[in-house]
């Protein structure tokens, strides 16, 4: 049993190991919100939509709204956040009635805790072996304490169990008693096992959990090829990814887009965007080499790119690791920036605030990380470093014995490394 939060990109993360699993001729059955019930689908799984969870997109926008209230002015000019609720463009923090959030909070609590309810009530019906979840769908852990079965965490990178950093410290403990209810005792210190795809120069804080390395697979959605993809490249290719979520929280008018296009044109680069429709329209006229793309996966574009150019994601991070090319990250929330920190030291990726960035300081960053052959080397180096991890086919494997023998060790996953990289060499 997988369970899935309503948020996309973490469930496109767990893809490759619940494919790894079906593979192996074991059932998965993937408790998800009705929101996620065709992206689940597409994938070729089962969705099972009983679990509920509050607007994430809402949530963001009301913690990038708060964020903004707390911004002494002294920090420098910065976007007005969107309406939390509407999310149309607000003229001043004062267009937002905060009074609106007593109704918020109601269905917020009342969607989480109906979420835990029918999470149990589908494993008491279907009885897992086994239950892998998401940070963000603990409703899974809970199944397993009550079945008496092990759970595992997946990350989608960069992102631990035991975070106490802003933006990553989420749903850290058991707040609105969820698991009280039922008797259980949880926190992210308690997460036993974490599948970890992250590079072994930059694993997140992990506490007690044991980790389980995972060779990272992108898995974007499903898209065919197109034409152009497949002939000649004339000169440096730029891929800029501008995603659903930060234009959905943080809204169109966001500068630092537009000066790395600007930035990567001016290089003499042929940029390929992926955004948002209503993102690219508020771009307005594009200079000449500047190719739009809608929703492509990010696999059909970054092997033949030099630079890929996003707004800090997790999921973009990773699968421009996979890919061996430089990054600039023009990061929009702590999150992002934090994920920044803890790659940027490796030497293959640069990270700027995205809501403060000038078009100079863009330009200086792509300018030397398109250019600097250092980045490349490191970012070379940084994916030969994630191919040696062991595959989901692995770790599904790992995950099988989990299940057949009650727990793992440290020594069945070195094991388990080591065998893999033997399988390799002699292949």
């Amino acid at each position: 049993m997988f369970t899935a939060s309503n948020w996309a990109g973490h469930y496109m993360c767990m893809v490759p190991l619940a494919w790894a699993l079906r593979a192996a001729g074991h059932e998965i059955r993937v408790a998800c919100p009705p929101s996620q019930e065709r992206g689940v689908a597409a994938t070729g799984l089962m969705p099972v939509p009983v679990l509920d969870a509050p607007d994430m997109m809402e949530s963001a926008r009301l913690a990038f709204y708060v964020q903004a209230m707390y911004t002494p002015p002294q920090s420098g000019p910065r976007p007005l956040p969107l309406h939390p609720f509407t999310g149309q463009p607000m003229q001043s923090l004062n267009d937002f009635d905060a009074g609106d959030l007593r109704d918020f909070w109601k269905k917020s609590i009342d969607a989480v805790q109906r979420s835990y309810d029918n999470a149990v009530s589908f494993g008491d019906h279907w009885r897992p072996d086994l239950v892998v979840h998401d940070i963000m769908a603990v409703e899974g852990a809970l199944v397993a304490a009550l079945r008496g079965v092990p759970s595992v965490y997946v990350s989608p990178g960069f992102i631990g169990t035991v975070e106490t950093e802003p933006g990553l410290d989420l749903v850290s403990a058991d707040p609105l008693s969820c698991f009280e209810k039922y008797g259980v005792e949880w926190g992210r210190d308690r997460i036993q096992y974490a599948v970890d795809p992250s590079p072994d120069v930059a694993v997140p804080p992990l506490g007690d959990a044991l980790r389980l390395p995972m060779r990272y697979v992108p898995y974007n959605g499903a898209q065919g090829a197109d034409p152009w993809q497949l002939g000649p490249i004339r000169g440096r290719r730029v891929c800029i990814v501008w995603g659903n979520s930060a234009s959905g929280i943080f809204g169109a008018d966001v500068p630092a887009l537009r000066h790395a296009i600007d930035a990567a044109v001016r290089q003499g680069a042929e940029v390929v965007l992926t955004a948002p429709q209503e993102q690219v329209e508020e771009l307005g006229a594009l200079p000449a080499g500047v190719r739009v793309l809608r929703n492509c996966p990010l696999e059909l574009i970054l092997p033949y790119c030099d630079l890929l150019v996003h707004h800090g994601s997790a999921n973009c991070y990773m699968n421009g690791i996979v890919a061996g090319i430089p990054q600039l990250s023009l990061a929009l929330n702590y999150d992002t920036l934090i994920c920044g920190r803890r790659i940027d030291p490796v030497g293959a990726t640069l990270t700027l605030s995205g809501l403060e960035a000038t078009a100079e300081k863009v330009e200086e960053a792509l300018r030397a990380v398109l250019f600097d052959h250092r980045y490349r080397r490191a970012a070379e180096k940084l994916r030969d470093g994630v191919e040696r991890a062991p595959s989901p086919a692995v770790v599904a494997g790992l995950l099988t014995r989990l299940v057949a023998d009650g727990g793992l060790s440290a020594k069945d996953v070195a094991e388990a490394v080591d065998n893999a990289t033997e399988a390799r060499r002699s292949a």
